[in-house]
């Protein structure tokens, strides 16, 4: 046991008590969830834009209104840029809410749309085709092609086929994304609407007063506190029950990747220079492996207590502790001890059975798609915590650490034996998964030559 902790300690400050390891610590966060900020923030940088827009209007009823519904967007926008404070970089766009309505759905932050309306008697492929070039050349934004019949609705040809109303064409670059296709099409359709209603005697007014939509506010569970009195539900917030299991589920991802991987690194240097054939003089592979864990779970459980000191610091000063699942931590620091144990094993395996890290990588690949798979259905998860999906991939060991603190982070009530079970069925794996890597570990590590068979691997594993 001395020789397996003075191992543990030897590899827990390797793995801690480098520069590298702090700066893992600071990038890791932001290689995860980096992407989400930087697309509020840089949405909040630059310039108002001018977008000259041409409306093809062959109905010759829509122009009119929908340059006025232009200009009031322009004139609003304008507005709000001159009441809102610059922020320190200047940003004329940093205090505007990005969810304004100003009538026609959320108000397009950053752009003023100047229209134009075409006047030509012949509009064919050729005029599309030279207004097309006017875009290439940016000399034009966009273009709207409206048709004559927009206003008309046969209903018995709409009954037979739901794709026989008339359509209008948005040409554009950037024309599937574009922030102001989509404000036209919720104009041009509450002005046809309008057209439709007053054609048919009804007054558009009281159509929307009447339209007004019923908010149904999603509230959690009535609850007893521990004296008995009774809890009122809260309106959840629908960003925290995304963002809450997401962050947790990625926190789990986060320790064990950092913790798992250090340890293929370290037993391919080790035995690579040489150095493992020096450690087995004084210690046993079993005692090697082992102490070699240990450390790993000690720094795994350094990285877990950095990022939950600064994420609750974060969540204090921003006033969300009442998000924090408290009761949660303790299975998290279960299932993030064995699923550390369970990677770690396969890493140090691979690393043993090896000579260079360009073979690892292509054995490592089964591993990391077992590792990551939880990140392709965790949305499906979060929406169905106790779905089929979610509880039978809960007790796939690979996954069951990260599915299972994803599970029980949000607000659904887990059946209370499905932890355990899942817990069970971890530590099997986990002692399984340790035992083979030890065996491949004492053979792999004084391994020279070309790198195994799997065929060898299991021979390794099974026989010795």
């Amino acid at each position: 046991m001395r020789k397996i902790l003075t191992i543990a300690a030897r590899e827990y400050r390797a793995m801690v008590g480098t520069k590298a390891f702090l700066f893992s610590i600071l990038m890791m966060p932001l290689l995860m969830f980096g992407g989400i900020f930087a697309m509020d923030a840089l949405s909040n940088t630059g310039e108002v834009k001018d977008l000259k827009v041409v409306v093809v209007d062959h109905s010759d009823k829509l122009f009119v209104p929908l340059k006025q519904a232009a200009e009031a967007h322009n004139e609003r926008l304008n507005e709000k840029i001159k009441a809102s404070q610059p922020d320190q970089d200047g940003s004329p766009l940093a205090n505007l809410d990005k969810d304004d309505d100003d009538g026609f759905g959320s108000m397009s932050k950053g752009q003023r749309y100047h229209l134009e309306k075409w006047t030509g008697s012949d509009f064919n492929n050729d005029v599309r085709f030279a207004l097309s070039d006017r875009i290439r050349a940016q000399d034009l934004y966009a273009f709207i092609e409206i048709p004559a019949d927009i206003m008309q609705v046969d209903f018995e040809k709409l009954r037979n086929d739901p794709k026989s109303l008339p359509v209008a064409e948005f040409y554009s670059e950037d024309s599937n994304l574009s922030d102001a296709r989509r404000f036209f099409a919720i104009a041009i359709s509450e002005l046809v609407k309008a057209h439709r209603l007053t054609g048919s005697g009804i007054d558009v007014e009281t159509v929307k007063q009447l339209s007004v939509p019923t908010q149904v506010r999603g509230m959690s569970l009535v609850e007893k506190s521990s004296s008995g009195e009774i809890v009122e539900a809260r309106e959840k917030d629908d960003l925290s029950a995304i963002f809450l299991p997401l962050g947790v589920m990625m926190l789990m991802f986060m320790v064990i990747f950092m913790a798992s991987q250090p340890m293929l690194e370290s037993v391919l240097e080790e035995k690579s220079q040489r150095i493992a054939e020096v450690l087995l003089g004084s210690a046993n592979p079993f005692q090697l492996m082992t102490g070699k864990l240990f450390g790993t779970v000690g720094g795994s459980l350094t990285i877990l207590f950095i990022y939950l000191s600064g994420g609750y610091a974060l969540a204090a000063y921003r006033g969300w502790t009442e998000y924090i699942p408290l009761d949660l931590v303790p299975w998290f620091l279960v299932f993030q001890i064995l699923g550390v144990l369970f990677f770690a094993a396969i890493f140090m395996a691979v690393g043993a059975s090896v000579t260079q890290l360009k073979e690892a990588q292509s054995m490592l690949l089964p591993v990391w798609m077992l590792l990551m798979s939880p990140l392709f259905i965790w949305f499906m998860v979060i929406r169905e915590p106790n779905g089929a999906l979610a509880v039978w991939f809960s007790f796939f060991p690979p996954a069951t650490p990260t599915m299972m603190v994803l599970r029980m982070s949000t607000s659904a009530t887990i059946p209370a034996w499905q932890p355990w079970v899942g817990l069970l069925i971890l530590v099997l794996a986990t002692i399984i998964c340790v035992y083979v890597a030890a065996r491949i570990f004492r053979v792999g590590l004084l391994w020279q030559g070309k790198t195994p068979k799997l065929n060898e691997l299991l021979q390794w594993a099974f026989r010795g």
